[in-house]
């Protein structure tokens, strides 16, 4: 069994922290920062942002708008 850490960043819309779990399945291996979809699931903000990890699954930048490229749309973690 595999365990995969709880990812913490903020969110680049509303700066709020945001938590959310990301797996290898969810992003493109073959592509290094691999872009992933995350939508920040909160009743003020609720928008989507394009996260780009590198090959141990940390977020190294991340875009305000969606960016070609990624496999999955994940959401936020309450």
């Amino acid at each position: 069994m595999i365990f995969i850490p709880l990812r913490f960043n903020y969110c680049p819309h509303c700066n709020k922290k945001i938590i959310f779990k990301i797996e290898m399945e969810d992003i493109d291996s073959r592509q290094y920062p691999a872009p992933v979809y995350i939508v920040h699931k909160d009743e003020s903000c609720n928008k989507l942002s394009t996260f780009y990890v590198d090959s141990l699954l940390r977020v190294s930048y991340m875009e305000l708008e969606k960016k070609k490229g990624g496999i999955k749309t994940l959401e936020t973690i309450p």
